[in-house]
């Protein structure tokens, strides 16, 4: 298995780590370095995402045309109605009739 031109990828790449840097650490640790810059990456891409939904719902909402104010919350879709509520049961019954809807037309193309 070939997997130090992907190790070296992250580690010269998306870490900038130098030669001597990487090898001086352990697979673990450049690991546990991988994954924090995963998290930091989408923690920054959440605020900015909500950042943007912030000055999206203001402009939106200024302009005095819509019934109902709109959120950042809605924007991001992270508001639900009851209506979206579903139990696991529900979700398991959503998935199997997915699963048949999907494996019925592989079948026929």
């Amino acid at each position: 298995m070939e997997f130090w031109p992907q190790i070296k990828m992250i580690a010269f790449g998306v870490l900038s780590l130098r030669p001597h840097e990487m090898w001086a650490i352990t697979l673990t640790e450049l690991i546990e370095m991988a994954d924090a810059y995963g998290k930091e990456t989408v923690r920054r891409m959440e605020s900015e995402y909500h950042r943007t939904a912030w000055l999206s719902a203001n402009l939106m909402n200024t302009m005095g045309t819509l019934k109902r104010p709109v959120t950042v919350d809605m924007l991001l879709g992270r508001e639900k109605d009851d209506s979206e509520i579903q139990t696991s049961e529900d979700r398991k019954q959503a998935f199997q009739e997915l699963l048949e809807k999907f494996n019925g037309e592989a079948g026929r193309g």
